[in-house]
């Protein structure tokens, strides 16, 4: 992760070398994953208010009660979409997740493996040489501890152990959580001619 942002970040001064000094400035932490000083998974806050101004546009120009009203009934069909594709998923992970898993996966079909100790392996991947330790769930490469979900280095050196993947996920991803993030209903509201207002 942190060879491909340098990689990155050396075309972007190529192309235009101020720009990097400018990125710099801002400081890494506060746009890049691989620099964050907390956990932000995979998905920047910044790009879910972006998609709720992208959706709630027109309603900006409702009166305050129908806003509401409309909040609340887009919460509403999302909550209901996103538990019935969850409830329609039958796999350890979420979809997303699970779709990272397999492609990190096929990813790691073609590494090779060497066990140093029962929990720290050295993955090659032909010129290149990975340590990964199990234990701490860890890879040199850092998208095992960034993603919390096994990198092609960690599959393969899984594969090699014949160990499942289930432990070395976060518990987050799991079907089970995310089906509890849909527990809680989006309630509707009465008419407003029964609202009780003091």
């Amino acid at each position: 992760m942190l060879d491909e942002f340098n990689e990155r970040m050396s075309k972007i001064e190529e192309i235009y070398p101020r720009f990097k000094a400018y990125l710099y400035y801002i400081s890494y932490h506060r746009w890049s994953r691989v620099h964050a000083t907390v956990n932000r998974t995979w998905t920047m806050t910044s790009n879910i208010a972006e998609s709720l101004n992208a959706v709630t546009k027109y309603a900006r120009e409702l009166s305050i009660v129908e806003l509401l009203e409309y909040m609340r009934t887009l919460l509403e069909r999302w909550t209901k979409e996103r538990l019935l594709k969850a409830m329609g998923t039958f796999t350890y992970l979420g979809f997303k997740f699970n779709k990272e898993l397999d492609d990190n996966r096929t990813l790691s079909h073609k590494l090779r493996v060497r066990a140093a100790t029962d929990y720290i392996h050295t993955v090659l991947d032909g010129v290149r040489s990975y340590i990964v330790c199990l234990e701490n769930k860890r890879c040199i490469c850092g998208q095992f501890q960034l993603d919390e979900l096994p990198c092609p280095h960690a599959l393969a050196a899984l594969r090699q152990r014949d160990e499942s993947f289930e432990q070395y996920c976060s518990p987050y991803y799991t079907m089970e959580n995310l089906l509890r993030i849909y527990e809680i209903p989006v309630n509707p509201l009465p008419d407003e001619s029964k609202w009780n207002v003091p």
